[in-house]
């Protein structure tokens, strides 16, 4: 089916602001946005939730490869390593380096593939996590319509937010248990932060800055 044969949707005002700056970064992006939208209206198909899920993800990892930064690393399907690590580990039990839950004697060849798996698994889990920071801030400062670099309290905030929504979506995309409630509130709150980053006011900047001194010193 040609994508004009599809019935066009009825955005929202934001919809179309998201859409519309999306749309002046990069087109291929902007498209995946409004896949997810489209799948998600479409209320007789049972699968929409994890489809519309698969778009927004591909969306946000094209945000960053679009303005030339790396692609955001996934920090989730943290239960892909563990499954991966499993056997292994299931076979270094049966060591003659291991006797009732205690290990002892020479490193042998079992004990030794486990070793080598968790010094992996340890040090993806040490890097992924800086990096994806370093790739969402980076997206942030790139398309900061001011100019200006964002108040490290905000950037923070926005940046942990990114993370977890983005995180969100990957386990969503892969099956995980949702609801309809929390999937359009975390598309809502997706879309705020990218109008505050691609489609912001002054008057907007300040208020949003206002706000996080207030909570970073409520005693003021």
């Amino acid at each position: 089916m040609n994508r004009g044969d599809v019935q066009p949707i009825q955005m929202t005002g934001r919809q179309q602001l998201v859409h519309r700056s999306l749309t002046e970064r990069s087109e291929s992006v902007a498209i995946l946005y409004e896949c997810a939208l489209q799948v998600l209206g479409h209320a007789s198909n049972p699968g929409r939730l994890f489809l519309a899920a698969h778009s927004i993800r591909e969306m946000t990892n094209g945000l960053p490869k679009f303005l030339d930064l790396p692609v955001l690393a996934e920090q989730g399907r943290l239960g892909d390593q563990v499954n991966a690590i499993e056997p292994i580990w299931t076979g270094a039990t049966k060591s003659h380096c291991h006797q009732e839950g205690e290990w002892a004697g020479e490193i042998d060849g079992p004990l030794q593939k486990l070793l080598q798996a968790l010094h992996k698994f340890f040090q993806w889990w040490k890097e992924s996590r800086p990096k994806r920071r370093d790739v969402a801030a980076g997206l942030f400062r790139q398309t900061d319509p001011s100019g200006l670099p964002l108040p490290e309290t905000l950037e923070k905030k926005r940046v942990d937010r990114w993370l977890a929504l983005h995180d969100y979506f990957v386990r969503v995309a892969h099956r995980s248990s949702t609801t309809e409630e929390e999937f359009r509130s975390s598309v809502e709150e997706l879309e705020q932060i990218l109008l505050d980053s691609l489609y912001r006011r002054p008057s907007e900047d300040l208020s949003a800055i206002d706000a996080i001194l207030a909570e970073e010193t409520p005693n003021a």
